[in-house]
């Protein structure tokens, strides 16, 4: 599955680690995925996502220790939405404290 950014955090490295965690996630980077959230990657709960040739990172935000990102892509001719909305244990943005995963 190809993943792209539409996303600009250039000016951002706080939104920018988040669009590479969310990344890490839907390629299944296990080296970078893990050593940002400790539960490791594949305790993530993401949808089905077998049949789907790409999904873009649409947005990727944050404040403080919050943040969040949407994803899109297209499956049987409709357009799906997966949101994460991530908590960092500081504000650095250095690892992971906890994930949400929603999809619609």
């Amino acid at each position: 599955m190809k993943v792209t950014q539409k996303a600009n955090c250039k000016n951002s490295p706080k939104n920018q680690t988040v669009a590479d965690f969310v990344h890490a996630l839907l390629t299944g980077d296990e080296t970078f995925g893990n050593e940002k959230y400790d539960a490791g990657i594949e305790s993530v709960g993401l949808p089905p996502l077998e049949n789907v040739k790409e999904i873009t990172i649409d947005s990727a935000i944050s404040h403080g220790k919050e943040a969040a990102c949407l994803c899109t892509y297209n499956l049987n001719e409709k357009t799906h939405h997966i949101g994460f909305f991530l908590e960092f244990t500081t504000h650095k943005a250095t690892a992971l404290a906890s994930i949400v995963v929603t999809s619609h």
